[in-house]
């Protein structure tokens, strides 16, 4: 018992000694400055050994600040992490001089916007057509109708600008209130900006509001990348008001594909239909000697959308396949026809050309009852696949279904995660599938222009691209006077329940 108490007073004498010799990191105070829901915050990135109480003493803020700040880290439970970023409430001297209530209503969708004016580099002021601007410079001079001269009608590919300018046209409002996909895609812009900003591209991002007034060519002349309208009609709007030799990229509207053959369009989103021509490529590309190839139709029915791309695709191809035929309601009494054209030796693989859900729904299951009865099975098809709510996934991991995507993400990817912790840390929200795609549409347009100059466009065969969720290869341009995105993600659903990215 005396050993005990003398341990015990050894240690309280002990304590303050070893508190006396320790000193705690220095906190470097962030300069970088946010907006969250019309709030300004510092970005901190936590240094080793520092602490919460460190972090707010230097910054003159309370634990409490911090926690409600970041309440999507959950720090009370998981504590503090070297390396995270950390929303630190600003003083309003230290953000600088707060909204008005005017101001905060001609800019409604400040929240998501979220400007940066801690980006170096990053020219990130929101305009109004109409000569206004959500906090832009004030005279209104990029929104006055210019004459073109006729030097800034054509760019030759030695041209390659020290800083890219690009012109963003989103409607961020519609009929007087926020348009949260809009927003939500600029976010990913703006993260994009800043990495790019970070590996030494000079970047002026000039954004505009369209949702409050037209498109017109002084938003346009001095733009190295046109990225938006949003709607086909705003994207035709835009390829007239831009100079000759300049692009107008399609971001999400799967219609301008289409206007790829005619106009000056660049279509960023893989069309659904080259999902199915890859489905048969990659099927096609697996075979093996001994191996079957089997398509499923639905009786009575014409093939339309990805149901006859998959047999266009097939038919022009010139290898053997066979047939399945039948109608919903046979349901499994079809099996012997399945047992008949599966492979003795090797493996069944299947297409299934039908855009029913209901007949999607019932082939899987013969399917899988195929390979409940030991036969080796994989089915190919397109995203659409994983969105009908009649499938189960566990399905389609029994049959090995390997899927054509056009978006897809990775969260076991680095970048991927890196990229989610700065959404959170600057946005206080999870990104969704709009962000990745304008994070990942920003960062390789851009690139393209600092690669390859004003002319990009005429490289965009020789550069493919593998972004957080979307991808993009180009073919050589030809007659078209567009480009459309061919590039697929292929998605494997493996029968241990692993979703696997070849």
């Amino acid at each position: 018992m005396k050993k005990l108490v003398l341990i015990l007073l050894l240690a309280i004498f002990t304590l303050p000694m070893a508190a006396q010799d320790y000193q705690a990191p220095p906190v470097k105070l962030s300069k970088d400055m946010v907006r969250v829901d019309g709030k300004s915050y510092y970005a901190h990135v936590a240094a080793d050994k520092q602490t919460l109480y460190s972090i707010s003493k230097a910054y003159g803020v309370t634990l409490a600040d911090i926690y409600a700040a970041n309440r999507t880290l959950d720090l009370e439970n998981n504590g503090l992490k070297t390396g995270q970023v950390l929303l630190i409430p600003a003083a309003p001297q230290a953000a600088g001089k707060e909204e008005t209530p005017s101001q905060a209503s001609a800019d409604s969708t400040i929240d998501k916007r979220a400007l940066f004016p801690g980006l170096k580099g990053i020219f990130s002021k929101i305009f109004k057509p109409d000569g206004g601007s959500d906090g832009g410079s004030g005279d209104g001079s990029r929104d006055k109708d210019v004459t073109l001269a006729s030097s800034d009608s054509t760019f030759t590919e030695e041209e390659i600008p020290g800083t890219i300018e690009v012109a963003v046209l989103l409607p961020f409002t519609s009929k007087g209130k926020p348009d949260s996909k809009s927003e939500d895609f600029y976010a990913g812009i703006l993260l994009a900006a800043k990495d790019l900003g970070g590996k030494g591209m000079n970047i002026n991002l000039h954004t505009y509001d369209i949702g409050s007034g037209g498109i017109s060519q002084s938003m346009l002349s001095s733009a190295d990348v046109i990225i938006g309208p949003l709607s086909q009609d705003e994207v035709s709007r835009a390829v007239s008001a831009s100079p000759r030799g300049k692009y107008v990229i399609s971001p999400l509207e799967p219609k301008t594909a289409a206007m790829a053959d005619s106009m000056r369009v660049v279509h960023a989103p893989t069309p659904a239909n080259e999902q199915s021509y890859d489905a048969v490529r990659w099927a096609l590309s697996d075979m093996a000697p001994g191996d079957s190839l089997v398509v499923i139709r639905e009786n009575g029915k014409t093939p339309t959308g990805g149901a006859a791309a998959v047999l266009a695709a097939l038919s022009s191809s010139g290898r053997h396949y066979s047939v399945i035929t039948y109608g919903l309601l046979e349901g499994t009494r079809v099996q012997p026809r399945f047992a008949a054209r599966a492979s003795r030796n090797g493996t069944t693989r299947y297409l299934i050309a039908s855009e029913n859900e209901s007949f999607v729904n019932d082939a899987v299951r013969n399917i899988n009852l195929m390979a409940f009865k030991r036969n080796d099975v994989v089915l190919y098809g397109p995203s659409r696949l994983r969105t009908f709510n009649t499938i189960e996934t566990e399905n389609l991991h029994k049959v090995s279904t390997h899927i054509c995507a056009s978006y897809h993400i990775d969260y076991s990817n680095p970048e991927v995660k890196k990229f989610v912790l700065a959404y959170r840390a600057l946005f206080g929200s999870e990104p969704n599938s709009f962000a990745f795609h304008g994070y990942d549409t920003m960062s390789y347009f851009a690139t393209m222009c600092s690669r390859y100059g004003r002319n990009w466009f005429r490289k965009l065969p020789d550069a493919g691209w593998r972004g957080l969720q979307t991808d993009f290869g180009f073919d050589e341009p030809g007659w078209h006077k567009g480009q459309v995105n061919k590039a697929v993600r292929r998605v494997i659903y493996t029968p241990d329940f692993q979703i696997t990215v070849q």
